[in-house]
């Protein structure tokens, strides 16, 4: 008889069509979105309880402190290294080992029926909310009517929001990146085409371009966000496939595995986002060792392919999409209720109220629209279903009227 953990990971275990599912990815889907989902939780718990707190700086707490602090943008761009690592996937397959092209259409179609319900439902429900809720953190900002709110909606689901309202917040502020993803969607099947090299080009290309970009975006930054300002991320993600499926693998003692794993692990939380000198640089190297560990080594592997790990990385997106506004509207009520009046007492009370709100209502969200998106042929299933629908009253209609 199956256990309850077992048919509960059956029920949030994220849909796939793909026979080959890399749970280490679910894996470092979750620490990804861990990583913005505290740093947002920390900033909102600073900035809204009800009384004065001094936040750590040489303090005992500093370790913990800078362990949540400002590492959101990490948890972002660990994102945009997932997904050239997966969207890359079936072209290398059918360039290097044989496999079934892919359908461009089909390629676009599945972009469009798996991320476009979750997201348009979510930012008509953070449009309506904005309007509507003036307690709400992110109204002050805007004070607009439907009217004059809704060339921030309109903008932001036709994905350009970066670029007519830029350094300004969108209905749901976390769409920025999601307008980057759907950037490098658009330029995918123009970027594997270096999947046809031959191994040794195609990594030395590779390998010069993340340098490359990540060097001309220091001197030569824009105003605006695009996938300029990011691109080596996305190619580091092409770069770590390559190594994938090539077959290498870490094969190294446990605890060799252990002290390496660590050994980037530190960096990787406490390498400060916003004033370490040539951030990207480092962090790219940090980053890229960190995923090829855990895709290539069995104990950094198994840890990140724990149950618990992968079904929350899997629903990351109805996570990404909903988290602020449940932080927002659990937190504004809840962050009266207090029970400590020290930085790290607080801190974990209100982290722990605010987790547990984002996991459950996320959760359902997922549950009842973004899972059943993950299904390919829904829009073919729903659409028989209604014409069932149809069909029943039509027939209905007869025998009462026969």
């Amino acid at each position: 008889m199956p256990k309850i953990t077992d048919k509960l990971y059956a029920v949030f275990k994220r849909q796939t069509v793909s026979t080959n599912f890399i749970p280490q990815i679910d894996g470092l889907r979750f620490l990804a979105i861990w990583l913005v989902v505290v740093d947002h939780i920390q900033g909102f718990v600073r900035t809204k309880i009800p009384f004065d707190i001094i936040t750590p700086g040489t303090t005992t707490y500093w370790p913990i402190y800078q362990f949540i602090d400002s590492n959101g943008r990490k948890g972002v761009l660990l994102f945009f290294v997932i997904s050239g690592f997966i969207l890359g996937m079936p072209f290398a397959k059918h360039f290097w080992q044989g496999e079934k092209p892919v359908r461009l259409k089909n390629y676009f179609l599945r972009r469009l029926t798996r991320l476009e319900p979750p997201y348009i439902l979510n930012m008509l429900a953070c449009y309506f909310l904005l309007v509507l809720y003036k307690g709400h953190e992110f109204s002050a900002m805007f004070s607009k009517s439907f009217a004059g709110l809704f060339p921030n909606l309109a903008s932001s689901l036709v994905y350009m929001h970066n670029i007519i309202f830029p350094n300004n917040f969108s209905v749901n502020p976390v769409s920025w990146s999601l307008e980057i993803e759907v950037q490098f969607y658009l330029l995918v099947p123009l970027l594997v085409l270096i999947f046809k090299l031959p191994k040794l080009y195609r990594r030395g290309l590779l390998a010069f371009l993340i340098l490359f970009f990540t060097f001309l975006q220091g001197h030569f930054p824009l105003r605006v966000l695009t996938i300029y300002s990011f691109i080596q991320y996305f190619l580091t993600g092409f770069l770590l496939l390559d190594i994938y499926l090539s077959g290498f693998r870490l094969n190294i003692k446990p605890l060799w595995s252990f002290l390496a794993g660590s050994a980037i692990l530190f960096p990787f939380f406490y390498l400060d986002t916003y004033t370490t000198a040539n951030f990207d640089f480092y962090f790219l190297f940090i980053v890229f060792g960190l995923f090829l560990l855990v895709i290539t080594n069995d104990v950094w592997g198994k840890i990140f392919s724990l149950r618990f790990f992968t079904a929350v990385g899997g629903m990351c997106y109805s996570i990404y999409l909903w988290h602020n506004l449940i932080v927002s509207g659990v937190g504004n009520y809840s962050i009266h209720i207090n029970f400590f009046h020290s930085y790290l007492g607080s801190l974990f009370w209100h982290m722990t109220i605010l987790l547990t709100s984002v996991l459950l209502v996320s959760s359902v969200f997922y549950l009842l629209v973004e899972k059943p998106c993950m299904d390919r042929d829904w829009p073919v299933k729903l659409w028989a279903y209604v014409k069932g629908l149809f069909r029943g009253k039509k027939a209905v209609s007869n025998i009462a009227g026969g």
